[in-house]
């Protein structure tokens, strides 16, 4: 899980919008549904075994809960850790709800401490994921975001590619938590640039860069797939980069759903769907402390960013000792 208060600490040490309007969402208990076992298949990434070997997806041998992804059968066919950023994440096929879903690891310092230099890598750089459609800024994307997407995109593509291929009703979506949202969100529109459908969904997502790459995934969705961009309560971490810090803005893509509760079960009623453009207060961004981002580690925003519809793993990303006949049968590449 991302450590929020290492990344705060980092940015301090490193140094207008028209808001839109609020509204209910008119989401229906099915959808509520397929948030939640999206947000199971982002937090199954945190599992070991789950991004380290091949075969049936589970959680709940590592102290995880993903319920509605063991109970679907979904099956890792490409476990991987990639590239000097050492990426972790996996690509898994669905039969029962025809899915290809390509999922990536959240922040670990412990079990993978390199994490913490992607996080904290914030300078924005210019990148192609744009196209023709960088006339703001050239695309500037955060840094380490960049890099480690990059890194996993040289096994993500090839094997979603392989798996729409052998699979050509099934539908491609690409999930993760908190820095795996981040760069989920990247592969996400690198698979649509090459021709492929595909829908987004990520919990307690950090901002990737600054106009262009925002308002180009933005524009993306409907016809290159959906973009749904998950939030909770007072969570900090999509809140940093802060959207004034350095020499250019950070900004989101939209729409948010904002989970406007802050423990407890979730419902419809509770969540709230944001359409802006760039930035808005409207939704998480507006329950920023009066004490600014320090304050916000010290008000909840630590908890809520681990709480996405239950907590989003207790699973362990630490090898299990003694190595167990499952976890030494199959192994990342």
């Amino acid at each position: 899980m991302w450590t929020s208060l290492a990344y705060a600490a980092a940015l301090l040490a490193a140094g207008s919008h028209a808001a839109p309007l609020e509204q209910r969402t008119t989401m229906t208990s099915s959808q509520l549904s397929t948030f939640t076992m999206f947000s199971q298949y982002a937090g199954a990434a945190y599992c070991y075994d789950n991004v380290h070997k091949n075969g049936k997806m589970n959680c709940s041998s590592e102290g995880g809960s993903c319920p509605l992804v063991e109970s679907a059968g979904a099956t890792v066919i490409h476990a991987f850790q990639a590239g000097s950023s050492k990426t972790l994440g996996y690509v898994a096929t669905d039969s029962k709800n025809k899915l290809i879903v390509v999922a990536i690891q959240g922040t670990q310092i412990w079990s993978n401490p390199i994490d913490i230099i992607t996080d904290a890598d914030l300078l924005q750089v210019k990148s192609d994921l744009c196209g023709s459609a960088n006339s703001h800024d050239g695309c500037l994307v955060h840094k380490g975001f960049y890099g480690s997407m990059k890194d996993a995109a040289t096994v993500v593509v090839p094997t979603v590619q392989a798996a729409a291929k052998e699979n050509p009703s099934y539908r491609v979506v690409v999930t993760g938590h908190s820095l795996g949202g981040a760069v989920s969100a990247l592969l996400g529109t690198t698979l649509r640039n090459l021709g492929m459908t595909v829908d987004m969904y990520t919990f307690g997502q950090p901002k990737l860069g600054n106009a262009d790459i925002s308002n180009y995934i933005q524009s993306q969705s409907p016809s290159k797939g959906n973009n749904y961009r998950v939030t909770h309560f007072n969570d900090v971490v999509p809140q940093l980069p802060e959207h004034t810090w350095g020499n250019n803005a950070w900004d989101h893509y939209y729409p948010e759903f904002w989970i406007n509760k802050d423990q407890g079960t979730v419902s419809t009623s509770d969540m709230k769907v944001v359409d802006a453009t760039l930035f808005s207060k409207a939704g998480n961004e507006g329950t920023n402390s009066a004490f600014s981002l320090v304050g916000e580690l010290f008000e909840g925003g630590v908890a809520a960013h681990g709480l996405y519809f239950g907590k989003i793993s207790g699973c362990s990303s630490k090898a299990p000792f003694p190595p167990s006949a499952a976890s030494s049968s199959g192994k990342a590449s």
